[in-house]
């Protein structure tokens, strides 16, 4: 995830516009055309304006949309309506290849097929594009994916429908043809953002817009948006440290992790041997959490029990050895652990990372109730 803060929301735009315009050129001499999808909102539409100024080969240019209120033709509330007149106000965009959802239709359904098979028809199966560009909503979403919608659980298809939101039913790409885009453009301004800004470095999927995988993702944002993030370090720094009986699954993390985005340090084993000791390695990354040189700790032995209780013994780190889901988050936001502890011989490696990433995308709650009770637990040290 690469990430620019601007001053205001009318620089974002030219930003913005400026990127897509690199990679519209560069995608035509590459592969003879552009494919894009583009969401609405007020940014994007300045941005199209400015894109509209661009030197483009129009004609190779073919524009899709992210998502569409259901609405009739010509209203306000549909994007397609202000896409129009933002980008085809020049008569060097006019040849542009424009592609609109059909909300129109008397059969839904039915439209939201024929635009995945028209996506299909143009890009190949499964259907890629170039680039994706994509809003936040203070409530984190992003398209029409929407907190609670069950559209966010659509796999199986490339364009969908929503329930009601804000008024109306919508049509919207789902997650798998989002995520399977070339590049990711987010455009996010305004100071309503800032907490959706937040929790989307993070990765959290608490929000919709916590799932769209950010490994070829660039974020422009203007300084209101991004205000709070001067609070927050991003990517987290992760320590790991695995004796013999977690070596295996601490290459597989360590690879899951650095791919992710996350700014990673091995504290070993850097070898396997199956006489070596786990204080060895737990000890120096429990030192180093603690010191702040990580932000957060990654300890595995066999059954994940002997380093637990080697990480508890260090002042300072609050260790747990993680089963489930519900423990990884609930012991960061209410316990405030800070190392995740876990059995290389116990779980296998998609469990244990699902665990991981649950634990590093959870936030200290700092409720009153919960700082009391670790610090009776911390006294323990002195």
């Amino acid at each position: 995830m690469d990430i620019k803060i601007t001053n205001d929301a009318e620089t974002v735009a030219k930003m913005a516009a400026t990127f897509i315009a690199n990679e519209a050129r560069a995608a035509i001499r590459e592969r003879g055309r552009f494919v894009m999808a583009v969401s609405g909102g007020k940014t994007p539409w300045i941005m199209l304006r400015h894109l509209a100024d661009e030197k483009v080969e129009w004609d190779n240019v073919h524009l899709f949309q992210v998502d569409e209120r259901v609405a009739p033709a010509g209203s306000a509330d549909r994007n397609w309506t202000h896409l129009q007149e933002s980008l085809l106000s020049k008569t060097e965009t006019k040849s542009v290849h424009l592609y609109p959802m059909p909300v129109e239709s008397s059969a839904l359904e039915s439209g939201a097929s024929s635009y995945a098979t028209l996506l299909n028809d143009l890009t190949g199966t499964p259907p890629v594009f170039d680039l994706v560009h994509l809003g936040l909503g203070p409530d984190g979403h992003t398209a029409s994916l929407t907190p609670g919608d069950p559209v966010l659980k659509v796999i199986d298809r490339d364009v969908a429908l929503t329930g009601l939101y804000q008024g109306h039913q919508r049509m919207t790409l789902t997650y798998p043809v989002i995520n399977r885009s070339r590049k990711i453009l987010w455009v996010v301004t305004g100071k309503e953002k800032q907490t959706a800004l937040q929790q989307l470095l993070n990765k959290e999927k608490s929000i919709p817009g916590g799932s769209i995988v950010q490994a070829h993702a660039t974020i422009l944002a203007d300084a209101d948006a991004a205000a709070a993030l001067a609070e927050k370090k991003f990517p987290l720094k992760v320590g790991i440290a695995a004796d013999h009986g977690g070596f295996e699954l601490k290459a597989d993390l360590i690879k899951r992790l650095l791919f992710s985005g996350y700014e990673v340090t091995d504290f070993g084993a850097n070898e396997l041997c199956s006489t070596d000791d786990y204080p060895d390695y737990g000890i120096p990354l429990g030192e180093a959490v603690v010191s702040g040189k990580v932000d957060r700790g990654i300890a595995i032995c066999g059954s994940g029990v002997g380093i637990n209780v080697c990480m508890n013994k260090v002042r300072g780190i609050r260790a747990a050895l993680i089963n489930d889901h519900f423990s990884a988050r609930q012991g960061v936001e209410d316990d405030h652990i800070n190392v995740i502890c876990l059995g290389g011989r116990t779980i296998g490696h998609e469990v244990a990372w699902d665990l991981v990433q649950t634990f590093l995308t959870s936030s200290y709650s700092e409720e009153k109730r919960h700082l009391r009770r670790i610090g009776k637990v911390a006294a323990l040290e002195k």
